[in-house]
């Protein structure tokens, strides 16, 4: 999309006529500041509007490339928080709700921010040529948008990367200038996906930590992301009779369990 020029006495009301025009959130565009207004003498003579030209950003494209959010320290962490919501042994199939979801009284400004999210990532699904429906909650005080539609498992992306992707730019673009302390956590998923790969991580911890005790020996996990060795760390911390460290560099770095002394000295002494 080339640029459009838009005007306004003030530069947010350029902006602001620039997004009902284009019906489109102010941070799905690309926004070039021409001129700013001036007041003139006595607020008549030589008073100018601001001048602005923006375009549609690549939404698209932003999000196929992104590669930074998985480190960065604002990303809710997701999995961490749904392995202390689930219940211990539930698994939870594609398209399940969520076991614990019981409606939650939401103030006005949560109700804004939540519909604020929602149209921004139903315009990003639009800019991706996904038809989708989302559906929103207020869950442990946390947004959750969920995409509903006969593509949705195609958002997620390998290793759910197109979905971290998505998660990113609505957190950045609903959270650009709230204050540290008042920011709101959004959390995009699509098929209970978060979910069942809590459950994996869940069965992996599980199997590592069973031959660490069997065998007395460390258990060596295959390369794991950050992500997932933090909450594979998160899930064996509560086990006394093993602990966690990680080894190896980015990205063949793993997670070793190893069994501790005092469970291995009760063991032998059987």
């Amino acid at each position: 999309m080339s640029y459009v020029e838009f005007t306004g006495r003030t530069l947010k009301e350029a902006v602001k006529n620039a997004c009902e025009e284009l019906k489109v959130e102010e941070g799905l565009l690309d926004i070039e500041v021409m001129e700013e207004s001036t007041k003139g003498f006595l607020g008549i003579v030589g008073q100018r509007n601001a001048r602005i030209r923006v375009r549609r950003r690549d939404i698209l494209k932003e999000v196929m490339e992104a590669d930074d959010f998985e480190n960065d320290e604002e990303q809710p962490d997701v999995l961490g928080r749904l392995v202390k919501l689930e219940p211990a042994g539930e698994k939870v199939r594609a398209g399940e709700e969520f076991s614990e979801e019981i409606p939650e009284p939401e103030t006005p400004e949560q109700a804004a921010l939540r519909d604020q999210a929602k149209e921004i990532l139903a315009q990003l699904l639009e800019k991706m040529s996904v038809p989708a429906q989302v559906e929103t909650r207020i869950l442990h005080g946390a947004i959750y948008l969920d995409i509903r539609g006969d593509g949705s498992g195609l958002l997620i992306g390998k290793n759910g990367q197109t979905l971290n992707a998505l998660q990113f730019i609505v957190n950045k673009m609903v959270n650009k200038s709230a204050l540290a302390g008042e920011k709101v956590e959004i959390i995009v998923d699509t098929e209970n996906y978060r979910r069942r790969k809590t459950e994996k991580l869940k069965e992996k911890a599980m199997k590592l930590c069973a031959k660490a005790k069997n065998s007395l020996k460390p258990a060596v996990s295959d390369p794991m992301p950050a992500g997932e060795r933090r909450i594979i760390h998160l899930i064996l911390a509560e086990d006394r009779d093993v602990y966690t460290k990680s080894y190896g560099e980015e990205p063949r770095r793993r997670i070793i369990v190893y069994p501790r002394r005092g469970a291995v000295n009760k063991r032998r002494g059987r």
